[in-house]
């Protein structure tokens, strides 16, 4: 079987496994979503025991490496008491909280300005953070999630073919550049759109 027969056979396969990269990501921007719009809010309080703590927190989350955060939810958490998929989706959600809560307080203090174009700027930001999670989702092959990067393993360990080493890879690299980057571009022309409006 040649390398281009194997990559499709194994196709679907890993299709499947990106398809966790993808439902990781988004549960991340969801959690972290939500706690950082709390953050973002606490901190346009006039009241300091509620705006320093959530500036507290927003620092911590902004300082916290997501892999050491996955690697300790993987070892204390129990796994039938939280997903493996869910430990990794809670990990990377930490750096959305530290994204969001500074980006909402920014939009959120442009649209109590009146400036609500400016205010819109955060929605193109918050997708293109999804794209960079979705990337970030593979560190989640480290602690046992069968997504793209574990069923590149996989792959590799089923044919015992060493010559697919770098086509596998190669080929992984390619399914998540084709579904970022089309987005992505999408995104840029979005902002951009928004930039003229906002000049004119």
């Amino acid at each position: 079987m040649s390398t281009l027969q194997a990559l499709l056979a194994w196709t679907p396969f890993l299709l499947g496994g990106f398809a966790w990269n993808v439902a990781i990501a988004c549960a991340a921007m969801l959690l972290g979503t939500a706690a950082g719009a709390a953050l973002a809010r606490a901190r346009l309080s006039s009241a300091p025991w509620l705006r320093r703590p959530a500036e507290a927190a927003t620092e911590l989350s902004r300082n916290v490496p997501t892999i050491v955060f996955q690697f300790y939810l993987a070892l204390m958490l129990p796994p039938d008491w939280v997903p493996t998929w869910l430990k990794a989706a809670l990990a990377l959600a930490v750096a959305v909280v530290g994204f969001t809560s500074d980006n909402l307080l920014i939009a959120l203090r442009a649209w109590r300005e009146g400036r609500h174009g400016a205010a819109l700027l955060f929605v193109p930001s918050w997708a293109s953070f999804l794209l960079i999670i979705v990337i970030a989702s593979s560190t989640a092959s480290i602690i046992g999630v069968g997504e793209l990067v574990s069923r590149s393993n996989t792959v590799i360990a089923a044919t015992a073919d060493t010559s697919l080493l770098v086509p596998v890879y190669l080929y992984a690299c390619l399914i998540f550049f084709c579904f970022c980057w089309p987005l992505m571009a999408g995104l840029r022309r979005v902002r951009a759109v928004l930039g003229e409006r906002l000049g004119s």
